[in-house]
């Protein structure tokens, strides 16, 4: 019998009629549809879910650097020239803007209880550089002057306080209470900004801890937040002659929550990548279907000339066909679902007849997404290893069948 050269092109176009259905082998189909059918499920819910994550921690991120800086200089004993430092900070390139401010713990007291605030002096005109609390105003102004502040939201509907009402702080200093007066409101949409945050001048802060003339640190913002690290190390070297301080970067400051959202990103897509393995069960199941149903067949090309190592390619390549298939599939309707979650979220409101996000809870009504490259390409790549590692034994079983054992099976 003459012997036939096995390419991987003769080897694909054998592991595609393998798939294709005969009367017998109607089951065979059946059961790789169901398994595209599973691995789509299993990629379009991944990239879903890993989108809305990712958009939830951008969301949070930019609510983190809206009320605080991108990085603040923290001067241990206070900075006396805090304009000298913003002049220096200003000629490097990567600084986009800077502002003094002083921060600080008071006691507040609500009725019978008594709890810790957060007050922060600022610079109305140059904080406008560094962060973007004119975006959460809600009610009055940040034209503070002397013992003027404003409120995050939550901490004055606990207060029961508007615009206009008065606020008594007990410094930690002077443990002397001061009535401030409430020039505005906002809501940064982070709850524990809204409910500890407390700004005020710099002089009213100046009076309040005793620091006549000095500030706590400076602000910084900068050209991107996400190389804040490298700038930090670049400061350290850049900035000297202004007395010892720290910088303390948004990351730092937010460390621990930016390592539990991190987290729970990493066991979500654990949780859900179950899904796409229970789908590959499919596809070993399938395979082994059709090796059963083609070993006279296998039995033919062993010996024709097709060696192991062809033999399992064939029903590698079959595996991959129907794990690809499910993987293009749920990509397209991943990224269509993920892109277009706002109206479905909308029709869903007008069916049970309310808003499924209602704004005043989570200050936002739209679903945040962000379909990041690097995410999506994490899912494809894992669900191909998924489909690759549930096509090789099916794959090995068939290449060890022997040729004269085939036929006697016939």
């Amino acid at each position: 019998m003459k012997r036939i050269k096995f390419d991987i092109f003769s080897e694909l176009w054998i592991s595609q009629r393998f798939l294709r259905a005969g009367k017998k082998e109607k089951i065979i189909s059946i059961t790789a549809l169901i398994s595209i059918v599973g691995i789509a499920i299993g990629v379009m819910v991944l990239i879903v879910v890993i989108s809305v994550m990712s958009g939830f921690d951008r969301f949070l991120e930019d609510k983190m650097v809206g009320t605080n800086a991108h990085l603040s200089l923290e001067f241990y004993n206070g900075a006396k020239n805090s304009a000298g430092v913003i002049d220096k900070l200003k000629t490097f390139p990567y600084i986009g803007g800077a502002s003094p401010f002083i921060d600080g713990q008071a006691m507040v007291k609500a009725g019978k209880s008594i709890f810790g605030v957060q007050v922060r002096g600022i610079d109305p005109k140059l904080q406008t550089e560094t962060s973007k609390i004119n975006e959460y105003l809600k009610s009055g102004s940040y034209e503070l002057a002397g013992n003027e502040v404003a409120l995050g939201g939550e901490l004055a509907l606990r207060l029961g306080l508007e615009v206009g009402g008065t606020l008594s702080l007990i410094s930690p200093v002077t443990l002397v209470k001061t009535d401030f007066y409430v020039k505005g409101i906002f809501n940064s949409g982070m709850y524990l900004y809204d409910s500890s945050l407390v700004l005020t001048s710099i002089q009213g802060a100046q009076d309040f801890y005793k620091m006549p003339g000095a500030v706590s640190g400076i602000a910084v913002k900068v050209q991107d937040i996400y190389k804040v690290e490298n700038i930090k190390e670049k400061l350290y070297r850049e900035l000297t002659g202004f007395g010892p301080y720290q910088v303390r970067t948004w990351i730092d400051a937010n460390k621990n929550f930016l390592e539990a959202l991190k987290l729970e990103k990493i066991v979500m897509f654990i949780v859900v990548t179950m899904t796409t393995v229970v789908a590959a069960f499919g596809i070993v199941s399938t395979l082994i279907m059709s090796v059963m149903s083609r070993i006279k067949d296998i039995g033919i090309l062993r010996s024709v000339g097709a060696k192991t190592k062809s033999i399992l390619q064939i029903f590698i390549f079959q595996g991959m066909a129907i794990g690809i298939t499910g993987i293009f599939l749920g990509l397209t309707a991943g990224i269509s679902l993920a892109l277009s979650l706002d109206k479905v979220v909308d029709i869903i409101s007008k069916i049970i007849g309310r808003s499924l996000i209602p704004k005043d809870i989570y200050y936002f009504d739209r679903i945040p997404v962000n379909i990041n490259i690097s995410d999506v390409t994490l899912i494809v790549i894992s669900a191909l290893v998924i489909t690759l590692a549930a096509s090789i034994y099916p794959a090995y079983y068939a290449s060890r069948i022997i040729p004269s054992e085939a036929v006697r099976h016939e």
